[in-house]
């Protein structure tokens, strides 16, 4: 279903996008996987699918200029796009309200909110030329509940992506590239760890299925909104969260 398909996911070095890219190589398509500073993961995706299937492409998405680099980095390589997936994403500095900075605030947004934009845009404008297409962004579960005292900007950022997919989806729809969401549940990946989260067995007890999501359950999601079965489903947001 997804022989050579063309697509970009960004923040694959590890957890959900590592676990997306490989879905999409092991179905036959080619991948850019992109990376901030993890390159060592992100290599290791070339273990999965066809030779020369796979390239990665560094860049930090706190600088818009390397976004629009890596954009152009890709196309050189891929010769076009057929699927989008932002699924990179940050927190910068988690601290309570009252000591968040506006620097936290502003390169959250500028990670998780204006480099999808940049890049959601130059892939309507391809896909729109094509008359066909995926955009699938990455969003969280946490923006229901309003998010935690200590990762207000990045529950807002989210919620801010959703706003965003779901104008791309209006745009796209006459040339048929559609353009979705899945709002991930709490999963099982070490951005826990990174921003402080060492122990999530209390907050796994809080969702109905009484466990975090795994990985593959959040790219099972984006391999059907990327695929041939969603040919009618556009604008929407597909919750994967346990019954969160």
């Amino acid at each position: 279903m997804m022989e050579n398909k063309r697509a970009l996911v960004t923040g694959a070095s590890s957890g959900i996008g590592f676990q997306i890219a490989r879905d999409f190589l092991d179905q036959g398509a080619f991948v850019g996987a992109h990376y901030r500073s993890n390159k060592s993961g992100a290599k290791g995706l070339s273990k999965f699918g066809k030779p020369g299937h796979c390239q990665t492409f560094q860049a930090d998405f706190s600088e818009s200029k390397e976004v629009l680099r890596l954009w152009d980095e890709f196309m050189a390589w891929s010769g076009g796009i057929d699927i989008l997936v932002n699924n990179a994403g940050a927190a910068a500095n988690p601290v309570p309200i009252n000591e968040l900075s506006e620097w936290a605030w502003d390169n959250t947004f500028q990670v998780n909110v204006k480099a999808a934009f940049l890049l959601g845009r130059a892939a309507l404008s391809q896909m729109q030329e094509q008359k066909s297409g995926r955009i699938i962004s990455i969003s969280s579960i946490g923006l229901k509940f309003g998010g935690g005292i200590n990762t207000v900007h990045y529950s807002a950022s989210k919620a801010a992506l959703e706003a965003v997919t779901a104008s791309l989806a209006k745009a796209g729809a006459p040339y048929h590239v559609l353009v979705n969401t899945v709002r991930a549940g709490v999963t099982d990946t070490p951005m826990h760890e990174k921003i402080g989260r060492t122990d999530m067995s209390d907050r796994a007890s809080l969702i109905p299925l009484k466990r975090l999501a795994l990985p593959s359950e959040i790219s099972q999601a984006v391999q059907f909104l990327a695929g041939d079965n969603s040919s009618f489903v556009t604008g929407s947001v597909l919750t994967v969260s346990g019954g969160e």
